[in-house]
């Protein structure tokens, strides 16, 4: 593998780890919106959101290489 490779590798994982940071910042703010929310329907539609942002962050960690 040369130095270019490498490098493309780096910054790609390095992306998938901000996408990861992404969605667990999505998840912490769905889930408290959806304690907060009197709306039911609402509710429950952020919790689902929270779940799925933190099951995509589990799977980009993992593509990233791990998590910290």
């Amino acid at each position: 593998m040369d130095k270019y490779e490498n490098v493309c590798r780096e910054r790609e994982a390095e992306t998938v780890r901000a996408l990861a940071e992404a969605e667990e910042l999505i998840a912490k703010k769905a889930g408290i919106y959806s304690r907060l929310l009197t709306d039911m329907a609402l509710a429950e539609d952020m919790e689902a959101l929270a779940v799925r942002c933190g099951e995509r962050k589990k799977t980009l960690e993992g593509l990233a290489g791990g998590g910290r």
